[in-house]
């Protein structure tokens, strides 16, 4: 018996003393306030993700990470079938051209650079707007021009100044200098690829390269019959974009979506689109400089944004961090039962903003962290419910249709 007593009065000190350090362990835990985003509000400012050890918290970092562009697989004149022997030749012909001196180098080439157009490059059309030769320098009129025979014109793409000739990914134009009687630039030649020869006349010539949403565009003279080579240095990088909640949580891609825009105009101060509905980790080739980039999860207020800064000849990856999680509504008649259909839904903050009108049986929202209030008219009911969105966590919002 005394034995038995004093095992049940062991059990119930270690009960008590388990009860005691919950308890001391809930109230250390600490507390956050979760505030609605409005669309109208200044949104978060996008950070990058570095991942810790299994044991360590992730580290969040302000700058990208950045690593050299994969090696493409060498093509030449928009030939992708070629075999990695063929490949191998196109390389060394290429890097054999640098120290060949017997190709005369295109005279009077003039050229003119921009990484802000809103496609990958021109719309393709059998002529160009003759703004393009308009924005290049003019022609040297003292280099004559000696008609007959054919100049034969390679054309090369670099990344950087020290970098390798791309071998794919090139979008090549070649325009005629002379505008037609609609006062447009003739394209002659429009070909994807990597290093291209051209056989032309000798003359002037409005040559483009793009490469996604980084071009060049130079006007080049071949003034005799003979050998040229042009070289287009794009002084191009690229992004690959991502985002994840806080916490490392993985986002349903389906709804998430980025906008890239040019950095900050200093007159203006304002930003202009350049790339709409990026997938996340698509890789997007732009000229060097600064992109302000918005992260969209949805279409009501889970957005973050940030600048980032493409470097040539390197391909940033960015991973954004949002607070948001998906929501679900439903107008149920009682917990757990079937939600109601022809419904509407309008979603509001606490200050009375309207984040999200939706109509449905159960639609889905993606939000960002904070507290709200749905609102769901049937016919000429209407119902409410007070709820709060925690960043990572997706669930179930029921409103009941019965009075409270």
């Amino acid at each position: 018996m005394i034995s038995t007593k004093a095992t049940g009065q062991r059990l119930l000190s270690l009960f008590l003393s388990l009860c005691a350090a919950l308890f001391i362990a809930t109230i250390a835990l600490p507390s956050f306030e979760a505030h609605a985003q409005t669309a109208q509000a200044p949104l978060d400012l996008g950070t990058v993700i570095q991942k810790g050890t299994p044991r360590q918290a992730p580290v969040y970092l302000k700058l990208p990470e950045t690593v050299p562009i994969p090696a493409a697989n060498p093509r030449k004149n928009g030939n992708q079938d070629a075999t990695p022997e063929a490949a191998d030749q196109q390389e060394t012909a290429a890097d054999q051209l640098d120290d060949q001196t017997g190709n005369q180098v295109g005279a009077g080439a003039a050229e003119t650079q921009d990484g802000t157009t809103p496609t990958d490059a021109p719309q393709s059309s059998e002529t160009a707007p003759a703004s393009i030769a308009e924005a290049l320098p003019e022609a040297d009129d003292t280099l004559e021009i000696e008609p007959g025979g054919i100049a034969r014109l390679q054309l090369t793409a670099l990344l950087s100044d020290d970098g390798q000739v791309l071998q794919r990914g090139v979008n090549w134009r070649v325009f005629g200098a002379e505008k037609d009687e609609e006062g447009q630039l003739p394209m002659l030649h429009n070909v994807d690829g990597g290093p291209l020869d051209v056989d032309l006349e000798p003359g002037s010539y409005i040559v483009y390269a793009g490469y996604g949403y980084a071009n060049l565009t130079k006007r080049v003279i071949l003034p005799k019959a003979g050998d040229y080579n042009e070289s287009f240095n794009l002084h191009a990088g690229a992004m690959r974009l991502n985002a994840v909640a806080a916490g490392d949580i993985t986002l349903d891609n389906a709804i998430l979506k980025f906008d890239i825009y040019t950095s900050e105009d200093s007159d203006t101060n304002s930003h202009t689109l350049l790339v709409k509905n990026v997938k996340p980790n698509h890789v997007v080739k732009l000229s060097q400089g600064i992109y302000h980039v918005v992260s969209n999860y949805g279409t009501a207020n889970a957005k973050v944004r940030g600048d980032v800064e493409i470097t040539e000849g390197k391909l940033i990856n960015v991973t954004m961090i949002h607070n948001a999680a998906k929501v679900t509504l439903r107008l149920v008649s009682e917990p757990g039962g079937e939600a109601l259909a022809n419904t509407i839904w309008t979603v509001f903050t606490p200050g009375g903003d309207v984040v999200k009108r939706a109509i449905g049986a159960f639609p889905t929202l993606a939000l960002a962290a904070g507290d709200y209030t749905a609102i769901a008219k049937q016919g000429n009911e209407v119902y409410n419910r007070d709820f709060s969105v925690t960043s990572g966590l997706n669930r179930d919002i029921e409103v009941l249709s019965t009075a409270q």
